[in-house]
């Protein structure tokens, strides 16, 4: 870099020098933005299978022995719960 120490710069050379870095930039920020934009979304859903999978363990019929797993009613009336209707 020696050799562009005293030259000056025209402002189209300064913006194809620093294009590269600046969009990587924005690129890293807006991609960390969407990231944390996301959290409260996973939380909500987190906590929505954490309720369902707990209507379900709660409504379970002993009864059923024969099924492998909960009906498809009591999952809906577990649905139904979690979602506040």
């Amino acid at each position: 870099m020696s050799d562009h120490t005293a030259q000056q710069l025209t402002p189209r050379e300064m913006v194809r020098a620093h294009a590269y870095p600046v969009l990587a930039a924005i690129s890293s920020l807006s991609l960390a933005a969407i990231a944390l934009l996301q959290i409260p979304q996973a939380v909500k859903a987190h906590r929505y299978n954490r309720c369902v999978d707990a209507q379900i363990q709660l409504r379970e019929n002993k009864a059923l022995q024969g099924q492998s797993g909960p009906g498809k009613l009591i999952y809906l009336k577990a649905v139904q719960h979690c979602e506040g209707l």
